[in-house]
């Protein structure tokens, strides 16, 4: 089976999960804590020699696992905290489509992949994550919902050019290969990490 079917047949577990996050919410702090003990876990395989960035790494995974809890079970959880996924996933999709699409210079040698005109396609499509407060009749948005949406796609996209950093500085392709044709659960997460620890200083 080639990488890319792979990758799409594992996507469509994001449905389901989904629905687990809106309306199972006992157990979808349980699945909270098993993702980010598998990012911890990988995080320590990642390194052959501990030093202050391992330990650096620890605190940011322990910051984001209570900033996704806090977030998550806030009052009106469903809308924020979807909102933050939808931000994640939109600028990957964003710099994947535009990049494919434009090509043009290279962002950086960190993560090769990476394109200015992937950049772009990230900010834009980051944009469309504020439609998901359409489901709240009550909820009027403004300025700063764009502003943060802004802010935070770029701050996912720095995530995932350190976690390709930290990776290729210990001669890592992939964090694990817990999931297939991803990778490890902190390839799938770099960016959230940081969009939801930012994200938690937001709302």
């Amino acid at each position: 089976m080639s990488n890319f079917k792979k990758r799409f047949i594992i996507s469509l577990l994001a449905f389901p999960i989904i629905y687990i996050l809106l309306y199972q919410k006992i157990f979808s702090n349980i699945l909270i804590v098993i993702v980010c003990l598998f990012c911890a876990y990988e995080w320590n395989k990642i390194f052959n020699k501990k030093n202050y960035i391992y330990l650096f790494g620890l605190f940011i995974l322990s910051v984001f696992f209570f900033s996704i809890i806090k977030i998550y079970n806030l009052q009106d959880y469903n809308l924020k905290f979807l909102w933050l996924i939808l931000i994640a996933w939109l600028t990957d999709i964003g710099g994947y489509i535009f990049g494919k699409l434009f090509g043009g210079p290279k962002l950086t040698k960190i993560s090769p992949n990476k394109t200015w005109s992937g950049v772009f396609g990230s900010l834009i499509l980051s944009q469309f994550a504020c439609l998901i407060f359409f489901l709240d009749s009550n909820y009027i948005l403004n300025f700063n919902i764009f502003l943060f949406q802004f802010l935070l796609s770029i701050t996912g996209q720095i995530g995932d050019i350190l976690m390709s950093y930290i990776k290729r500085f210990n001669d890592k392709k992939d964090t694990s290969n817990f999931i297939p044709g991803h990778g490890g659960f902190l390839d799938r997460v770099d960016g959230l990490i940081w969009i939801f620890i930012f994200g938690n200083f937001l709302i």
